[in-house]
């Protein structure tokens, strides 16, 4: 072969070679963990029939979120199972089993945990009170020693009933966001706090023993503060002096709301569920303008009551 053609030829095969590479596999691990953890959990597991190398990359996903649409995937699952027939039993164990195992084999640490508890489970509840979720404090108790960042758990479905958290809950101590719903918050005597809780989130959930201004003192560098129809609190007193954001939504059995111990306030947002008249209403609506006067660095304000049945003034 003349030195021309050879050229030619060494050019063209190192041009399919390049053609042939496997760039996405290559990748560093990180990466593909940050791809994979921004598509459906059904897509990232289907990943594992590309090839051996792919087979458990979506087992390490750090980011675990089973949302509705996941929730819609088991059902659709379960449905076609059953040629269309449907099993409650088998939508709760399925959910169940998948969660559960998709826990037990992640291999490292888990930043974000994400569950939306379907509306067929949480709608079935068995003779002593419990949920029919029945693996949810097994998966809290897994999380708890795998330095959790960011958690959400929503129970759906059931308005009267609160799960009450177990005690090693309060060792996830790495959180940062915390969201819940439906829940019951009862800290054992020796839990200092979550020290490094940036962003909380808190609906329907019941605090018990009169916990809540212990617990909130408990986050230090606490930003932003969502309460929405939380019981168990009387008089909701507020402080935490990194807090910017606090947005209340709160039922007719509170008494005050206190903000004198949250400075540096820059967003308040307060949404009384009760009928607000005559003079006792009166005076309620007058120390929050004041109380929220006070407040130097506040930009955002947004108070609203309600008058009568179904209209609120703000």
């Amino acid at each position: 072969m003349c030195p021309i053609c050879s050229k030619i030829y060494q050019s063209d095969t190192s041009k399919e070679s390049i053609d042939d590479e496997d760039r996405i596999s290559n990748l560093p691990g990180n990466v593909i963990d940050c791809i994979l953890g921004k598509m459906p959990l059904r897509d990232a597991v289907r990943t594992s029939i590309l090839s051996k190398k792919w087979r458990f990359y979506y087992l390490a996903i750090p980011q675990l979120v089973f949302d509705d649409q996941f929730c819609k995937e088991v059902n659709d699952f379960v449905a076609k199972k059953n040629h269309g027939i449907f099993s409650m039993f088998e939508l709760n164990y399925q959910f169940n089993e998948i969660v559960t195992k998709y826990l037990m084999l992640h291999p490292r640490r888990i930043e974000t945990f994400q569950v939306c508890f379907p509306r067929y489970l949480t709608s079935t509840m068995v003779p002593d009170g419990g949920s029919a979720v029945i693996d949810v404090n097994k998966w809290i108790l897994y999380l708890s020693g795998r330095n959790i960042n960011k958690l959400t758990l929503i129970y759906t479905g059931v308005l009267n009933y609160r799960h009450k958290l177990p005690s090693y809950f309060f060792s996830c101590l790495d959180l940062t966001f915390l969201k819940l719903q439906n829940f019951v918050i009862l800290p054992p005597p020796k839990f200092k706090g979550f020290l490094n809780l940036y962003q909380l989130k808190l609906i329907r959930v019941d605090f018990a023993n009169n916990c809540f201004e212990s617990f909130l003192s408990g986050c230090p560098v606490l930003e932003r503060l969502s309460l929405r129809r939380c019981s168990g609190v009387r008089h909701f007193n507020i402080s935490g002096s990194k807090l910017k954001r606090l947005h209340i939504k709160a039922f007719d059995n509170f008494e005050s709301i206190s903000l004198e111990n949250a400075p540096n306030l820059t967003e308040v947002t307060v949404t009384l569920e009760r009928l607000v008249i005559g003079l006792e209403g009166g005076k309620l609506i007058s120390d929050l303008v004041k109380l929220v006067g006070s407040l130097p660095k506040l930009k955002i304000l947004c108070l609203k009551w309600k008058v009568s049945a179904g209209l609120y003034c703000y």
